[in-house]
């Protein structure tokens, strides 16, 4: 029931968070749902008029830039959940897998010691330490 449950989880925080996930590619990080940088006014200062049209448009390429960057930090904060969560689930599995092999160890080495034709095993930890936390 378990891994059913993990499953459903696991997909309920992937249909949220696919539609407003950046992308991940050779130059880094990028949103995808945010429509493309705004471009960089032209200020022409060739004349008072033409300059004053300038301001007019880097104030609104100001507000276009602000719209991106609200968006582009939304969906950076829905991917850093992501993947938090996504890692923090991964790290889950891997300590239950720990802790399950441990437990059938244990029982293993319980069955051969009440055995009276068998020395008991001596188990050795495995080389370094495992991932997960203390104990491994």
């Amino acid at each position: 029931m378990r891994p059913v449950i993990f499953v459903a989880a696991l997909f309920g925080y992937a249909a949220a968070f696919t539609a407003q996930a950046g992308v991940l590619g050779s130059e880094g990080w990028a949103p995808t749902g945010c429509g493309a940088l705004p471009q960089k006014p032209i200020i022409d200062s060739s004349s008072a008029e033409a300059f004053n049209k300038s301001i007019g448009t880097i104030n609104e390429w100001q507000k276009q830039l602000q719209a991106y960057h609200d968006c582009m930090v939304k969906e950076a904060n829905a991917d850093s959940i992501a993947v938090n969560k996504g890692a923090t689930a991964e790290q889950a599995r891997i300590n239950e897998a720990i802790e399950k092999v441990n437990q059938d160890a244990t029982a293993g080495r319980q069955k051969v010691e009440r055995s009276p034709s068998s020395p008991s095993p001596v188990l050795v930890p495995p080389a370094g330490t495992m991932p997960g936390g203390q104990g491994y």
